[in-house]
């Protein structure tokens, strides 16, 4: 069974969304970003963008397949979850 279009199943989260869920689950910028990205010096920089105000210089649109997988791998997604294959 083929999973549903992204744009189906999260919505893309404003820059307020991006932070109080980050926060809530106590993760720095740093940590967010780590969970999602290979980068190593300036993950936290792109995360950061991420959480920026829309109409700030710095301000970023999280990709929805970013904001899902940061979903998945903290256990917030609504509708789907993570299992380890063993």
């Amino acid at each position: 069974m083929l999973a549903k279009p992204i744009i189906q199943r999260i919505n893309q989260p404003s820059p307020d969304d991006v932070r109080l869920i980050r926060e809530s689950l106590n993760l720095t910028q740093s940590k967010a970003a780590e969970l999602v990205s290979s980068a190593k010096k300036a993950g936290y920089k792109t995360w950061a963008g991420y959480e920026t105000p829309i109409g700030q210089t710095n301000h970023r649109v999280i990709p929805l397949a970013i904001w899902e997988l940061f979903l998945l791998h903290t256990g917030q997604h609504p509708t789907l979850k993570l299992i380890k294959k063993y």
